[in-house]
């Protein structure tokens, strides 16, 4: 099931599986995930009888999940895992779910709990209170996953960050905490050779283009097992400069370096916050 991935969906692969570990645990009928999800749609207290990953709704496209009560209620839930999802699918969305009998309950799952039109919010930290008290080891498996993966809350090993989402996740919480909720970056990083990586990290914008990146920066060419962390603009300055490295000499554009040496520990959240204050901004 958390394999499951429906080409064509809007969601990307790693939403999907988010998608797919969150609708195993409301099919498994968790009573704290079910209240949650009920009280937004105004079902309260009802078990859930149905729910749909991934399915196509008429001609709105596909949502992310849709959730049944047993009392007939439906919530058609958007699912968002970064900063700046593409929300173009969501006024085709709430007009179909207003078209059901009863009218489907709209609930957006995503980072912030920023209200919009229509949908009522709901946080992956919401999920985790809803999650953290249960004994089974699955759910303590996909809390931490929600911490590391999708909130960038946790320190990330070199391996884990070579191999995993979670180097995204610990970026793009940077980006968050330095420049707000509604902060634009993406991922972004070479083709992997060998398992090795010349960059990995995220590409962010200040205010303006997406200018500034942090991240991984191998060491060496050919590839070595090193990465230092680094932060890099095109016109920005930056606090204790530092010359490009060698892994990317194609970045032409790319004036302004600096870093934190190569990387021999774990890389935790005040590492990218002391590279973000080199910003002179």
């Amino acid at each position: 099931m958390l394999s499951a991935y429906r080409p064509g969906s809007p969601a990307t692969p790693f939403e999907a599986y988010c998608i797919n570990g969150l609708a195993y645990f409301l099919g498994q009928h968790h009573r704290m995930l079910t209240a949650l999800f009920g009280q937004a749609v105004g079902a309260y207290g009802e078990p859930v009888a149905l729910v749909e990953i991934q399915p196509r709704i008429a001609d709105a496209g596909i949502a992310d999940m849709v959730i049944t009560f047993e009392g007939g209620q439906h919530a058609l839930v958007e699912v968002q895992v970064e900063s700046g999802p593409d929300e173009s699918l969501l006024p085709a969305l709430v007009q179909a779910g207003r078209s059901w009998s009863p009218p489907a309950g709209l609930v957006l799952l995503g980072l912030d709990g920023a209200a919009r039109a229509e949908w009522t919010p709901v946080t992956w930290f919401e999920v985790i209170e809803a999650l953290q008290d249960d004994p089974d080891p699955m759910a303590r498996q996909f809390t931490s996953f929600i911490l590391n993966d999708i909130l960038g809350l946790g320190d990330v090993p070199l391996e884990a960050a070579l191999a995993t989402n979670r180097l995204y996740a610990l970026g793009g919480a940077a980006v968050r905490r330095k420049f707000g909720n509604n902060a634009r970056y993406l991922n972004s990083a070479s083709r992997p050779m060998n398992g090795r990586y010349r960059y990995l990290g995220t590409t962010f914008s200040t205010g303006g283009d997406m200018s500034c990146w942090v991240g991984l920066v191998n060491e060496s060419l050919p590839l070595s097992e090193h990465y230092h962390l680094m932060l890099a603009t095109k016109e920005t300055p930056l606090s204790e400069p530092a010359d490009q490295p060698r892994a990317t000499g194609d970045w032409k554009a790319w004036s302004h370096w600096t870093g934190l040496g190569r990387i021999v520990r774990p890389i935790t959240a005040a590492d990218y916050d002391q590279l973000l204050l080199r910003l002179r901004l």
